[in-house]
């Protein structure tokens, strides 16, 4: 199995499209959605890794110029029954030849979709992502963080008095144990960015995580400038910080140009 495989396999399962059924937004996203309001209503919005449609609920009634997509079919699929009069596009971030240079105003990938990339792939989808985006528009995305206290935690078992509570936690622990051995071989540490197989799904995931001041370097490497930088409880913080207390981190960038 290659570590495109693995995930792509993961967001494949049709029992875990449900987990992403939920018109909820994080703090991050309230804030952002509100504070950019007039950078994204009436805009053209290009909704990268939609999922089973979470944002598309909240974008879809800003503008009617709205395209989401996903390369999942399993999430497309639950997508297009739960929002039926939005347009989902199966595509991969990688490869978004079908749409034209500088075709939308801003583009969002949220949930940490961006982390399911390997190191190149996160590199040609920023590449794509600002090829499509206008010049001076805005690039709304979460990712992990690397400074986060529990970023490596290993698999644990949690012991209860509950028999049939703890067949369950047998049969959970034996699955992300089995999912670690597996792809804990994909973990690498660079000086710019870790792959860590983190607690996602079971263990069922390889993920991607960046300091604040790492993030900020690539984007500037590829063409971006960071606006502003959230935490999960909203708090912004400096383009140079380090927050340990969260898992992920929602990021503001835009467009530079040339």
């Amino acid at each position: 199995m290659t570590y495109d495989a693995i995930n792509r396999g993961t967001y494949e399962r049709k029992e875990l499209t449900g987990t992403y059924v939920q018109a909820n937004l994080h703090i991050p996203e309230v804030l952002i959605f509100v504070k950019y309001r007039d950078e994204i209503a009436g805009k053209r919005v290009l909704d990268v890794g939609c999922g089973a449609g979470r944002t598309a609920v909240f974008l879809s009634r800003w503008t009617e110029r709205y395209t989401a997509l996903d390369y999942s079919s399993q999430m497309l699929e639950r997508a297009r029954r739960w929002l039926p009069d939005v347009t989902f596009v199966q595509c991969d971030a990688r490869d978004m030849k079908d749409f034209g240079d500088g075709s939308f105003d801003v583009v969002f990938f949220a949930n940490n979709g961006f982390d399911s990339l390997d190191h190149e792939g996160r590199l040609r989808a920023l590449a794509e992502i600002r090829r499509v985006l206008a010049p001076g528009g805005h690039f709304f995305f979460s990712s992990h963080n690397r400074d986060h206290r529990d970023a490596r935690l290993q698999p644990t078992l949690r012991f209860t008095f509950d028999p049939f509570m703890m067949v369950r936690r047998l049969v959970r622990f034996h699955r992300c144990v089995r999912n670690h051995r597996r792809n804990s071989a994909f973990e690498r540490d660079e000086r710019e960015y870790a792959i860590v197989n983190d607690r996602s799904h079971n263990y069922s995931l390889i993920t991607y995580y960046m300091t604040i001041p790492d993030q900020v370097a690539q984007l500037r490497a590829n063409g971006f400038e960071t606006v502003e930088v959230y935490n999960l409880d909203g708090e912004n913080l400096p383009l140079d910080g380090v927050d340990t207390g969260s898992g992920w981190l929602s990021y503001v960038a835009r467009r530079l140009e040339g």
